[in-house]
């Protein structure tokens, strides 16, 4: 399993020493890759401050590929707006300037405003989100191409530079309609905050298609982590209420609910990880076994202690993974 870090790039947390500077600290303690969040129009969760700072993606990523040498740049997720052609200029700029260390996370998004107010079709997010993906591959692979699309076209188009080398294409979601379209058009999955039960599911979905497509994906997953000196401490603060955030995006309808309902934080296993360094490795592991291929350390919960618990999570939980991939080493 591979480790990275959802940098601290929107909040009230947010500063540029946060950002870029500590990045290169992050490399240190052995962490593979840092992502980063989209938004044009944000508006936090329940669970985050009300703050509106956010700063964009691609240029947080620009100026972290300046600082670092090793890890990858992830986005998760870009959604619809953009114009293709500029997403896919963007993206092989970013590959280029950081050596080829770039993860092209992308999604639809969970906000139909921000692609509105973007001057997208808000009703055309799944075919802009095709378009995009297609339009990148065409115009990164060669001079001189042409597309016609039901909503995008172009002639004779050429960008340079080319990427370094391919840049994967993640797609985003949380329901079993992402996945469909990770399979079909992409080079791996992207999802976060899912119970155990419904991530269970997309994954057994995720593993039959690609039986049938003859196709092996990348799988990443972005949880809720929460780090405690013991778990009734995590317990104590946490609201269970907050973290579904049903009626911010509208994904709970498509979970997989206990009988009882969601009562407790066990109830929320896989959505959330939490209490000590050790409690956080246990569950991790079991999302390793399930097929996780990266796990994201998503602390924003805790970012006005980000640099603390990323040194933590180093020093106490990538080591167990770590010793784990060394013995399982051919």
């Amino acid at each position: 399993m591979a480790f990275g870090v959802l940098l601290p790039h929107f909040g009230p947390h947010a500063s540029p020493a946060r950002i870029v500077d500590y990045c290169a600290r992050l490399e240190e303690l052995g962490f593979d890759a840092v992502w980063v969040r989209d938004h044009l129009l944000w508006r936090p969760n329940v669970f985050e401050p009300a703050d509106r700072t956010f700063v964009e993606p691609l240029i947080t990523l620009a100026a972290v590929a300046s600082a670092t040498r090793r890890m990858a740049l992830g986005t998760a997720v870009l959604i619809p707006i953009r114009w293709p052609l500029k997403v896919a200029q963007e993206l092989a700029s970013l590959s280029y300037l950081a050596g080829g260390r770039v993860i092209a996370g992308m999604g639809l998004g969970s906000n139909a405003e921000e692609s509105a107010a973007a001057g997208m079709d808000a009703g055309a997010r799944e075919q802009i989100f095709r378009e995009t993906v297609e339009i990148a591959r065409l115009v990164w692979s060669g001079d001189g191409v042409s597309y016609r699309g039901q909503i995008f076209s172009f002639q004779d188009v050429t960008l340079r530079p080319r990427p370094p080398r391919p840049i994967p294409i993640w797609g985003g979601g949380t329901t079993r309609a992402s996945v469909r379209r990770a399979v079909e058009l992409c080079d791996g999955w992207m999802t976060g905050r899912l119970p155990l039960a419904t991530l269970g599911d997309r994954l057994r979905l995720l593993r039959r298609l690609e039986a049938e497509s003859g196709r092996r994906l990348a799988v990443g997953y972005i949880p809720l982590l929460y780090l405690s000196r013991t778990r009734e401490e995590a317990e104590a603060a946490l609201n269970v209420c907050d973290l579904m955030v049903a009626s911010r995006d509208g994904m709970a309808k498509y979970w997989i609910v206990p009988e009882h309902g969601f009562r407790t934080l066990d109830d929320l296993e896989g959505l959330l990880v939490y209490g000590t360094p050790h409690d956080c490795a246990d569950q991790i592991a079991r999302l390793a076994d399930l097929g996780i291929d990266h796990f994201v350390v998503d602390l924003r919960l805790q970012f006005d202690r980000y640099e603390e618990l990323t040194e933590l999570v180093g020093r106490e939980i990538l080591p167990r993974f770590r010793r784990a991939a060394t013995r399982t080493d051919p």
